[in-house]
């Protein structure tokens, strides 16, 4: 088998390293001083957990309504929409690094930000809010009823008592 034959076998095969190194040597010879002195960097990647949700085109949608309802009518709520797609899109389905889709987005946007803007996306796609303070729709909007229970008078109150239903007074 020729060099070129090993090389493609060994990519195939995903052993990027060895392919290089038998071009390299193909190039400059096994005893060259370059041989014994070079290293090849790789550009370092984690193993991200991607959420199914952000290849969906429809749950994605969801996820960014919940977050800005007023997206439509409010100029702000639609700029920030438009950043978090393109932060879903970047972050999580090219799998890009908090740095390249900072860089990508805006020349100025730290890595810590997107870092960031990536927790709250998380959040409010497990139905919490965006500023991490609590569940979304736990209660209802508005002023809280004045009565509760222990707040009504006595002959109000209806009490169930094995089957019978009586009333307090």
């Amino acid at each position: 088998m020729s060099n070129r034959g090993k090389v493609a076998a060994l990519r195939r095969a995903g052993q990027e390293r060895k392919a290089d190194d038998l071009e390299l040597r193909a190039m400059f010879g096994g005893d060259s001083q370059f041989m014994n002195a070079y290293q090849t960097k790789r550009i370092r990647t984690r193993a991200r957990e991607i959420p199914a949700w952000t290849l969906d085109d429809k749950e994605v949608q969801k996820v960014l309504l919940r977050a800005f309802p007023k997206w439509r009518t409010n100029r702000r709520q639609s700029q920030q929409a438009a950043r978090w797609a393109s932060i879903i899109n970047l972050y999580f389905r090219m799998e890009k690094s908090n740095r390249q889709v900072g860089l990508e987005l805006e020349p100025k946007m730290k890595p810590k930000n997107v870092e960031l803007i990536v927790a709250s996306i998380r959040r409010v796609a497990r139905g919490h809010r965006a500023d991490n303070k609590g569940p979304r729709g736990v209660r209802r909007p508005g002023r809280p009823k004045a009565q509760t229970i222990e707040n009504k008078p006595l002959t109000a109150i209806t009490v169930m008592h094995e089957g019978i239903q009586t009333a307090c007074r």
